[in-house]
């Protein structure tokens, strides 16, 4: 009782601030200061409630930002999710510096076959299979009926690539959550982490091909490959760097780790942007290298998770805020056809992966349940598409792309946890 009363205070101040604050001139900085204190506080309790119904953490957090975004209060509106956007690729920095310090080669090796065929098998099923799905079924289907057929191929490509997504940071908060350890976590990690890696790498790519269905005149050149290539060398060479320097201080300097690593996180972010780097392919990077070059990842992981709590909460309820249930509304049918038909492919190219790998029917059969969750990464192909698209293309499909990934981000924390609690791998690592 006291957690709910402890809401409706903060949510009642919020109110009232947003009043005076339409009415007076104040400071932006001081209000956005403010309000990203009370999203911490709301949601951290928010998250204490639901766990008593068995739900998640990040569930919780998604539904607070839910509640505190445009589909309830607005208390965390487009305005100001733009004004606070660094702290949720801050966030998304050091969530993915975490799943790279995680990937550890050694004992990827030992079960390189099972990692790359599922990761082969769900790309396939999923990018070949969701292409194929989508013109078949598109007469019988709202919008895509109406499109003309270069129009369909195009619009197919891209939401064939963007459903191969999963979101790394759903995985580790989940991991992080439960204290999990064991052969299925390192499995969905070692699989969610590479994917990510693979669909940053393929996704300009994708839409360079895309753009010769949906636009008139365009075609493929090497410019668009050597700008790809830039953008993706300069992401690893930049985050190389950075893992070496997050080396040198944790082996020779050694004190306050966990804040040197939120500057490295900040540094990662403000240069990124800067230079049109990819902040997530940079922070696995970095992970990467302080894991697998040196003696220092157990340190990095360990200083991480002194000081994630509060980048998980951010991250995740700045998430749930992104998530328009107008837009859900909007596609209905078609958003709920795309979120079923994912499901069934990944649970197919998971089974075809495993059973190339020879693993257990334990993998066989439920290791797809850690691969739903859809979130940042996702997010941002849409918005990369929207930018790449201008107009009714760009702004449909992102509209389309938002409402499964509602669905999709509060289905997988869920299945996750019920997959690691069922193979008896939550609070192992202890």
């Amino acid at each position: 009782m006291k957690k709910i009363i402890s809401i409706f205070i903060i949510v009642v101040i919020l109110y009232f601030s947003n009043i005076i604050g339409r009415n007076t001139t104040g400071n932006p900085l001081a209000a956005s200061t403010m309000l990203t204190g009370s999203v911490l506080l709301a949601a951290y309790l928010f998250a204490l409630l639901v766990k008593n119904i068995k739900l998640p953490k990040l569930t919780g957090y998604m539904i607070l930002g839910i509640i505190f975004g445009p589909a309830v209060f607005n208390f965390l509106d487009t305005e100001k999710m733009q004004q606070l956007h660094f702290l949720e690729n801050l966030a998304l920095s050091f969530i993915a510096l975490t799943a790279g310090g995680e990937l550890k080669f050694y004992k990827i090796v030992k079960r390189l076959r099972s990692v790359i065929s599922i990761l082969a098998g769900q790309v396939i099923f999923v990018l070949v299979g969701l292409f194929f799905v989508l013109i078949i079924f598109a007469d019988f289907l709202p919008f895509l009926s109406d499109l003309k057929d270069n129009i369909l191929i195009g619009f197919a490509i891209l939401f064939a690539g963007t459903a191969v997504s999963k979101s790394p940071a759903t995985t580790m908060g989940i991991i992080t959550e439960l204290k999990a350890k064991g052969p299925m976590t390192d499995l969905v990690l070692y699989v969610t982490v590479l994917k990510s890696i693979l669909l940053v790498l393929i996704f300009p790519f994708l839409i360079g091909i895309a753009k010769l269905y949906l636009m008139e005149g365009n075609a493929l050149n090497n410019a668009l490959f050597v700008d790809v290539m830039i953008q993706i060398l300069s992401s690893i060479l930049f985050g190389i760097i950075m893992g070496y320097l997050i080396i040198g201080y944790i082996k020779y300097i050694g004190k306050e780790n966990s804040l040197f690593l939120l500057g490295v996180a900040i540094v990662i972010t403000e240069i990124s942007s800067m230079f049109s780097m990819e902040i997530l392919l940079t922070s696995i990077v970095a992970g990467i290298v302080v894991e697998n070059l040196s003696r220092e990842g157990d340190r990095l992981i360990k200083s991480i998770e002194e000081s994630s709590l509060p980048l998980y909460i951010i991250f995740f309820s700045f998430a749930g805020a992104g998530l328009h249930l107008d837009t859900l509304q909007k596609a209905l049918g078609l958003t709920l056809f795309l979120v079923v038909m994912r499901i069934l492919l990944v649970y197919f190219g998971n089974w075809a992966g495993a059973k190339v790998a020879k693993e257990s029917t334990q993998t066989k059969q439920l290791a797809w349940l850690g691969f739903i969750g859809q979130a940042g990464i996702a997010v941002g192909l849409g918005l990369l598409i929207e930018r790449s698209f201008p107009g009714e293309i760009g702004t449909t499909f992102k509209t389309i792309l938002i409402g499964t990934v509602v669905i999709n981000e509060l289905l997988g924390p869920v299945l996750f946890k019920y997959l690691l609690v069922k193979v008896n791998e939550e609070g192992a690592e202890k």
